[in-house]
């Protein structure tokens, strides 16, 4: 599963705190503060910048787009009232709900839908979602820097209602990612007032959303979420307020949950067996995947398709899964999580489809002979590699534990690099790493959503892998297959079996939330793509 002011950003806050202080005292009385735990640090707050499933979960609370994930987890209107689509299924007139307003009181129109997408599809602003776009009239040209005229892309402001986007080609996932943050509306005035300093502090941020973000100031742990009143739907928010903090130590979540000062946290194996009777224990599934990324531009030896052969062999997914991550993981043996979409071909989970038997598996011994192949054939006796990894709990365990199976290969040594999450993510997009543990949630349900990012040319391709049958069928898939369902996956499923035959990436594990869950919080949402939590119908009594 990983990037908004009045005259000054000190009378916006002003404003949103005076038009909420009366509310929130008539809902405190009936309903209290939800104590939250995230395990990675907050990065930004910039729709248009945001890759972190942290930063997701805080953009869907404090914005909204045309449409929003609903408590049944599938898309429906949200900012936009209605939608009228051309028979030929490449224009989209969205009419937006009336008297729309920024959480500053300022009206929220169709030119701020205008005005976000072009920002995110600027090449200058550097938005590695930009290419959820592709499909949208004009947006390939316009990041390849092709096209410099942002107008070109399709999305035109009727008028201040009317928001009308047209299509080069048929987009089968365009409800779900008009969900998502990228897509979001954003304020011209607001973010020229504040400029580079946008989306990085609390009071650099404008909502749109069921609430408004404090006391985050881009570099410490703790922040609140209060009730937006200036909201559409204001009356469907309960919570007054939602506190979040990151705690990436599980035993001090733990402790913190036990003693009451939190209502939720996720747990360490240990913590798992301990809890599993617990009403609060919760498991909450997710289509996500945890793999290793392998950077064939700084290491030479990565290119070898033997030697990337054999580290994906030589790891024991099934004991990582059950004695390190415990209550949390399933062994991967495909890049497309399991549970994300359905094969039309088969009527089976795409992933178990696509999975080429034995390719993604443990076996130590065919490890050992590929490793040796691979070190003849690039004239070396020996391989040093440095995992990069976060500094959570979690991540750590997992580091270790593959620096003991990779280890088991003759002439490789493996040492362990700890970093806070928003610095991997950093040294990541540099390409400045030797192997990286990433991971994937998936932003819609379709199998693109992890397939279109290690094509050759794509952003998220952080260890340059490159394959032509890969990338062949990726790029069908979007275009002469678009809107042939079968044929369409058919051609993920070419990408899916390449990618794994080829090693492009190791996949480890597809990851579920162990959790506790006070009981007494009620309506959370949990989305297995996109975003992973909205607390927009949640309470606490």
């Amino acid at each position: 599963m990983n990037k908004l002011v009045k005259t000054s950003v000190l009378l916006s806050t002003a404003v949103i705190l005076g038009s909420a202080v009366a509310p929130l005292a008539a809902n405190a009385a009936t309903y209290k503060t939800i104590n939250w735990q995230e395990t990675s640090d907050l990065g930004t707050m910039d729709p248009s910048k945001v890759t972190a499933s942290v930063d997701f979960d805080a953009l869907q609370a404090t914005g909204e787009g045309l449409y929003r994930y609903g408590q049944d987890a599938k898309p429906e209107l949200a900012l936009a009232e209605s939608v009228q689509k051309s028979d030929d299924g490449l224009t989209y007139t969205f009419k937006l709900r009336p008297d729309l307003k920024w959480a500053n009181g300022e009206p929220l129109t169709a030119q701020d839908f205008v005005y976000g997408w072009q920002r995110t599809n600027d090449p200058k602003t550097a938005s590695q979602y930009a290419y959820l776009f592709s499909g949208i009239k004009g947006a390939d040209d316009i990041q390849s820097g092709k096209d410099k005229n942002l107008n070109d892309l399709g999305v035109k402001a009727v008028d201040d209602t009317t928001l009308e986007v047209t299509l080069d080609k048929p987009m089968p996932q365009l409800e779900s990612i008009l969900t998502m943050a990228p897509f979001y509306p954003q304020s011209q005035k607001f973010v020229e007032k504040v400029g580079s300093k946008y989306g990085t502090a609390s009071k650099y941020t404008l909502a749109s959303g069921p609430y408004v973000q404090k006391g985050w100031t881009g570099s410490n742990n703790k922040y609140s979420l209060v009730k937006n009143t200036n909201y559409w739907d204001a009356k469907a928010v309960k919570t007054p307020k939602v506190s979040i903090q990151t705690i990436k130590d599980q035993n001090t979540g733990y402790n913190l949950y036990k003693a009451g000062k939190l209502d939720f946290t996720n747990l360490s194996p240990d913590q798992v067996k301990a809890s599993k009777k617990n009403k609060a224990y919760k498991v909450i599934p997710q289509a996500t995947t945890f793999y290793l990324e392998l950077n064939e531009k700084k290491v030479a030896a990565l290119k070898n398709v033997k030697i990337r052969q054999a580290l994906s062999y030589a790891i024991d997914r099934k004991t990582m899964s059950e004695k390190i991550l415990t209550g949390t993981a399933t062994p991967a043996t495909t890049l497309t999580p399991q549970n994300l979409a359905k094969d039309p071909n088969t009527g089976k989970d795409f992933a178990k489809s696509a999975a080429v038997k034995g390719a993604i598996s443990y076996d130590k011994a065919k490890a050992k002979k590929l490793f040796a192949e691979g070190l003849k054939e690039e004239g070396k006796k020996k391989l040093n590699l440095q995992v990069l990894t976060d500094d959570t709990d979690g991540a750590k365990r997992t580091a270790q534990f593959l620096q003991s199976q990779l280890q088991n290969l003759s002439g490789l040594k493996v040492s362990i690099k700890t970093v806070p999450f928003k610095q991997r993510l950093a040294l990541s997009e540099d390409k400045n790493f030797d192997v990286v543990i990433s991971a994937w949630g998936a932003d819609y349900a379709e199998p693109s959503t992890f397939l279109d990012l290690f094509t050759s040319e794509s952003t998220f391709n952080n260890g340059s892998w490159a394959n032509a049958d890969y990338d062949n069928a990726v790029k069908a898939a979007s275009t002469t297959d678009v809107t042939d369902e079968n044929k369409r996956y058919d051609d993920y499923k070419t990408a899916e079996q390449a990618i794994e035959k080829d090693a492009g990436v190791v996949p480890l594990y597809y990851r579920s939330l162990a959790t506790l869950s006070r009981p007494s919080v009620k309506e959370v949402v949990t989305n297995p793509v996109g975003a992973q939590y909205d607390w927009k119908w949640a309470y606490k009594k």
